[in-house]
């Protein structure tokens, strides 16, 4: 099917010849910025596809060549082009480190969570008669995830000995409300009663709970204004681009052009 304003076969063949030939003569000049039009139409005279041509048609080919040399030889690096380079060049290099901070932060917040599940596991266990912390630690090891390792470890070291087991532990772990679980359950263990041992759990947990209400909040708030910022970019961007340059810059023209009429009347 052949479609009306399609190319022939033959000519696009003869268009690629054309391009091939503007890009070696292109290439003999690139970089030479006292290129003329006589040289470039001497190139174009030597060429062996311009050797049965009309010299009209050869004046053509040279001018056209000689514009795109002119466009290549007149490219260089623009000062945004550098600065973006440096811009992208700074998020490559710190991209890892804020990605290793917002997993920690997002770490942090697991590992909140956890400990808050633990928390409300404890009281409902330390309710319960007959309850002692090595079944406190099943049902801790059950639930856990990112502390199930050393719970695991204190689980199958208990039977060895318990006050050790819950040490081990206690070492293996840095986050401080959960080494506080694991010294009452010592002190559990030092045959204080689990209720005992535990007294102050319900107002530390509603101490975490208040904290994390409040972290939350402010997290809200923060990807609120983050929200407004981005709503707002595209409306400032318009009016910057489209009203506040144009302005300076017709300021900047006139007062040029009235400064060099200024010096020309004086002189």
């Amino acid at each position: 099917m052949i479609f009306y304003g399609e190319m022939t076969e033959k000519d696009r063949e003869n268009a690629m010849e054309i391009t091939r030939q503007d890009n070696e003569i292109i290439d003999q000049f690139r970089g030479k910025l006292d290129t003329t039009l006589q040289q470039v139409q001497i190139a174009v005279e030597r060429a062996d596809y311009y050797e049965e041509t009309e010299e009209d048609e050869i004046k053509l080919a040279a001018e056209r060549i000689y514009d795109k040399i002119q466009i290549v030889n007149s490219e260089y690096m623009k000062w945004f082009e550098v600065l973006l380079s440096f811009v992208f060049a700074i998020i490559g290099y710190m991209a890892p480190i804020w990605m290793l901070m917002f997993q920690a932060k997002m770490r942090q917040i697991e590992m909140e969570d956890e400990v808050m599940q633990f928390q409300t596991i404890i009281l409902m266990l330390m309710r319960i008669e007959r309850v002692n912390v090595e079944i406190i630690l099943e049902w801790l090891e059950r639930y856990a995830n990112i502390f199930k390792e050393p719970i695991s470890r204190c689980v199958n070291n208990y039977e060895a000995g318990a006050w050790e087991a819950l040490e081990e532990m206690k070492e293996d772990i840095s986050y401080m409300p959960l080494v506080r679980i694991v010294e009452s359950l010592q002190a559990a263990v030092e045959k204080i009663p689990i209720r005992d041992a535990f007294d102050e759990l319900e107002s530390e947990r509603d101490y975490y709970q208040e904290k994390r209400k409040e972290s939350n909040e402010r997290l809200i708030k923060r990807k609120g204004m983050i929200g407004k910022a981005i709503g707002f970019a595209p409306m400032v961007c318009m009016f910057v681009g489209y009203l506040i340059i144009p302005l300076v810059f017709i300021g900047l023209t006139s007062m040029s052009s009235s400064f060099t009429t200024m010096t020309s009347q004086t002189m």
